[in-house]
């Protein structure tokens, strides 16, 4: 999965040990395990989560540069980038990944990309669910004040995610990635935080 070709800049911020267990929805959000390596690397090199996830086209990477990239990032306290399995409650599976990048503690705000990759877990609601705790958990843990996410103009399936959780549409970043031999634009979307504390998609979910 190409998210982790992301690197911003942070300050002091380290990998929390993360975990949340929805019982609704049935899965549990964990700090990234190591062990997992060839799974994630087998993400990371899949055409179509490229195709939707990534600007650039597929660059297979062998899983030792992989391996070491993926340590190196999650290493450094100034890699502003926080990486989260997603796991199936019921059978243990690790089904996917939460990017929260581009964390910025001076103007409080980050980037959350979510992926479901394992393909009979999708269009479940796991997605959703993940990325609805990884909102809370920018905004009540992390302090930030604005969230933001992005999708290219053909994935419907997540821009319609993101307008259900009341995601305001910022902006357009036209013709931003080939794909397919085509230009694609790229839309981005935010929620504040005056926004997230007084939206039903959230606080009455917290019921």
């Amino acid at each position: 999965m190409l998210i982790w070709i992301f690197a911003f800049h942070s300050f002091n911020f380290k990998q929390p040990q993360y975990e949340i267990n929805l019982s609704k929805s049935m899965i549990r959000i964990r700090p990234v395990d190591m062990g997992n390596i060839k799974t994630h690397h087998t993400w990371n090199n899949d055409p179509e989560l490229n195709y939707f996830d990534s600007d650039f086209p597929l660059d297979r990477e062998p899983l030792s540069l992989f391996c070491r990239r993926l340590q190196e990032m999650m290493d450094d306290p100034n890699s502003g980038s926080l990486i989260l399995e997603i796991h199936h409650e019921g059978d243990q599976k690790l089904i996917g990944i939460v990017d929260i990048h581009g964390i910025d503690h001076i103007n409080k705000r980050c980037i959350i990309e979510c992926t479901i990759a394992e393909r009979d877990y999708q269009n479940q609601g796991y997605g959703t669910a993940a990325f609805r705790e990884a909102v809370r958990y920018c905004f009540d843990e992390m302090g930030m004040n604005k969230v933001s996410s992005a999708a290219f103009d053909f994935n419907d399936k997540w821009i319609r995610i993101l307008t259900n959780l009341e995601f305001t549409k910022e902006g357009t970043l036209r013709e931003h990635a080939v794909k397919n031999g085509k230009y694609a634009d790229k839309l981005v979307f935010s929620l504040l935080k005056s926004e997230y504390v007084t939206s039903d998609q959230f606080q009455m979910s917290l019921t």
